[in-house]
């Protein structure tokens, strides 16, 4: 009589399931920078997957929520705003960036990341020290919530605003322009002196919402030239050939965006090009689906 076997047979894993798509592009399986026929096409592809006469019932929601993507990425302005926040909800899994909305003379100071792409915040790079001045060290100025801000294009490095207004400027050791480092760091009498005695008049008397635009546009202009400015003695004495950089043209084409994205979400409604809206609905759509399906769908 033979020994009946002892050892039960190993039970063979269960296959991992590939992760859901993270985004409509993923879904879609096209790239992010797709013109509308791939976008087209691939819709199509996946319809002819998912739909109910092929798939059966359980490709009804999958369907649906294709035709929401279609919507969303076949329409120019629906798909930027979408393209919008996408960017934005994948740089906040990284830093969690809060973004202020008020105009007043003072802000919470972020200190500067060296090699890292500026992020708007809101609010001016420089500190304020606007609320310290001395009574007696006041004017118009203070008094109209003005603030300094130097053309680093222009500027030639002289010395004079630093030597003047020491706690207000200096000569950035990145790149080798004066810049201000504190807003009212000296007396309005101090600051005036310092802007008259500019020999390029490279500094400017500004509003505190020109101020922040002003000093975003010109740390995201320093990051993408790495620092590489052109020769300021050149500049000054009419020999530099080229385009040279504007940061008030700058200021406003950014001002202008900023405006332009604002209106967008107005009108169309944050929860509709919601990526993160996308995301649940996806994730809740694949867990529903049958592995054949998904297998199917994620080809």
């Amino acid at each position: 009589m033979s020994r009946a076997k002892l050892t039960a047979e190993p039970t063979p894993k269960p296959s991992k399931k590939a992760p859901p798509p993270d985004d409509l592009y993923q879904l879609l399986q096209v790239p992010a920078a797709a013109d509308q026929g791939t976008i087209k096409r691939a819709y199509y592809k996946m319809q002819k997957i998912c739909h109910p006469d092929v798939a059966g019932p359980e490709g009804e929601e999958m369907c649906i929520l294709l035709n929401d993507a279609y919507d969303v990425l076949s329409d120019t302005t629906t798909r930027t705003a979408y393209d919008e926040q996408l960017h934005r909800s994948k740089s906040s899994a990284i830093e969690k960036v809060e973004v202020a909305t008020d105009l007043g003379p003072t802000w919470q100071w972020q200190p500067k990341k060296h090699g890292s792409a500026p992020i708007w915040r809101g609010a001016p790079r420089s500190r304020s020290r606007w609320d310290r001045v001395k009574p007696q060290d006041r004017g118009e100025k203070h008094q109209d919530q003005k603030f300094v801000y130097v053309d680093e294009w222009q500027c030639i490095s002289c010395r004079n605003c630093c030597d003047i207004a020491p706690q207000s400027f200096c000569i950035d050791a990145e790149h080798g322009r004066a810049r201000v480092y504190t807003q009212w760091g000296n007396s309005e009498e101090y600051l005036d002196y310092a802007v008259a005695a500019c020999p390029v008049d490279c500094i400017y008397w500004v509003s505190r919402e020109e101020l922040q635009a002003l000093e975003h546009v010109t740390a995201e202009k320093m990051f993408d030239l790495a620092g590489s400015l052109p020769c300021s003695m050149s500049v000054m004495n009419g020999m530099f050939v080229g385009n040279l950089e504007d940061p008030f043209h700058l200021a406003q084409r950014f001002v202008k965006r900023q405006e332009e994205q604002k209106r967008r979400q107005e009108v169309l409604g944050m929860e509709r090009v919601a990526p993160d809206r996308f995301r649940e609905r996806i994730l809740g759509v694949f867990e529903k689906l049958s592995e054949a399906l998904r297998r199917a769908v994620l080809g």
